[in-house]
């Protein structure tokens, strides 16, 4: 007789909210995104009463979570992950990444339309060999920084030299800080330098829309103990941010934007430097620089994590739907690919 149970609950009560941040604190990939307070943000934000919240438990004890809502992928009708547009990494939370235990909790899908975004390289190698009927399309390359004895031996060389010159050159007018307390003055900052940003000349602003905003702000509000909020500073002057998440020994890079009037400062480069050197004798272990390899991510590193969507149905003309959109996207991301990005390199990369 198995160890594990399975269950669908269609509404929260305090014992599991209980049980749920119990399991974050002891779980092998918990993020901000498997978090009940995620869950709590979504539901405040949306106002949606009708989920549907998966579970496992081992000997009574919860050891696999993942909150879904019903709605449309390509014109099907499943399952899918919560506020998708804001995920950065994997959403379902698990005790461990034990093979015995996917394959009770993922049982629980396979006689429904599913479709889950932003899931990590490791958990899809399980998946795979357990489940060969699931569907998998790669959606994120993450450039990875290793804060290992020495995280700056294997940088371009040439970059740190640019950097440090700056550095020099500023005759200590430039500051680097990572705030964790009084997030929602500094998230006003942030908002500052976004509205000054290239990113707002280009049109590429996702905080022009409310929902974004007030997105973060939600996040700030009730994940305060993970976020983290980098400033860069010149005479004083908040000129770059760097928006991410701590948990666990990662950093997880979200949201990076620098005034267009002090480019020629490099405040990327500048901002991520600051960043490894300030983390590198801490407890954290790696950075994730975020989804998109870009060139100055690139003179940082070599290495890459991979984050892929999961399409599943029982109904084979609907799996063969999903695989020839997803084969059709990824044919025109290759045909015109983004400027700046290596990304359509790795499109069709195997599993």
């Amino acid at each position: 007789m198995s160890t594990y149970r399975t269950d669908i609950i269609n509404q929260i009560d305090d014992a599991l909210i209980a049980q749920w941040k119990s399991l974050w604190k002891r779980s092998e990939n918990a993020t901000v995104f498997n978090s009940y307070e995620y869950f709590l943000t979504w539901q405040e934000l949306t106002k949606i009463t009708e989920y549907e919240l998966f579970v496992c438990y081992k000997k009574n004890e919860l050891v696999a979570i993942l909150p879904l809502k019903k709605s449309y992928s390509y014109g099907i009708n499943c399952f899918t992950t919560i506020l998708n547009s804001y995920l950065v990494d994997t959403p379902f939370l698990m005790e461990t990444y034990d093979k015995e235990l996917f394959k009770h909790f993922f049982a629980l899908f396979l006689n429904k339309n599913i479709f889950f975004q932003k899931i990590d390289e490791d958990a899809v190698t399980l998946l795979r060999k357990t489940f060969p009927k699931f569907f998998f399309s790669i959606i994120s390359i993450n450039p990875t920084v290793a804060l290992g004895d020495d995280p700056f031996k294997n940088i371009s060389q040439s970059t740190i030299k640019q950097v440090k010159k700056t550095i020099r050159k500023s005759d200590g007018k430039i500051e680097f800080i990572i705030n964790s307390d009084n997030l929602e003055k500094h998230f006003k900052t942030m908002m500052a330098i976004q509205n000054q940003s290239s990113k707002k000349l280009r049109g590429e602003d996702i905080f022009s829309k409310k929902e974004t905003r007030d997105f973060f702000n939600a996040i700030i509000r009730n994940c305060p103990d993970l976020v983290r909020i980098c400033l860069l500073y010149v005479n004083r002057i908040p000129i770059a941010y760097q928006y991410g998440y701590l948990y666990k020994k990662s950093f997880a890079c979200d949201q990076i934007a620098y005034r267009n009037d002090y480019a020629k400062l490099r405040p990327g480069k500048t901002v991520l430097y600051y960043l490894i050197e300030m983390m590198k004798d801490t407890s954290v272990k790696w950075l994730d620089l975020g989804g998109g390899i870009s060139s100055y991510k690139t003179e940082f590193t070599d290495n890459y994590r991979v984050l892929y969507n999961l399409y599943y149905s029982p109904n084979p003309a609907i799996m063969a739907w999903w695989k020839g959109i997803n084969f059709v996207r990824r044919v025109k991301q290759v045909a015109f690919p983004k400027k700046h990005t290596r990304d359509h390199q790795f499109l069709f990369k195997p599993l």
